[in-house]
């Protein structure tokens, strides 16, 4: 059996505003709402968290690998089927990560990235 040790722990809850939660983890607090909603979407935030996760652990390798990355931006996006019926499930039809590195060469920025892929 795996010895297993908390990593992450976050939540949300109800506001009383159908479409809205309030989000926490740790002591931040933050409100994620509906599709379309005035604050972001729990979609954008989970693509945020994709793009931050890929900059951290993408500036990491690199590190422990002595290779000079100077700055790097990971964007996403995310493409549904506008025609597809899908119900109430969320489901992308594709996403793509594009990933800008400065201070590295081609293939050492090939190599992060496909490390990255594998992780």
């Amino acid at each position: 059996m795996a010895n297993l040790t908390l990593a992450y722990k976050a939540r949300a809850y109800s506001t009383g505003t159908l479409g809205r939660a309030i989000c926490n983890a740790r002591t931040h607090h933050f409100v994620a709402d509906d599709a379309g909603g005035e604050e972001l979407g729990a979609g954008e935030f989970f693509f945020s968290g994709i793009t931050a996760c890929a900059v951290n652990m993408v500036e990491r390798l690199a590190d422990n690998d002595g290779i000079q990355l100077d700055w790097m931006d990971v964007g996403v996006e995310s493409f549904r089927d506008s025609d597809a019926d899908h119900g109430d499930l969320s489901l992308y039809d594709a996403i793509r990560i594009k990933f800008e590195m400065w201070g590295v060469d081609d293939e050492d920025a090939h190599n992060l990235v496909e490390t990255w892929k594998k992780r």
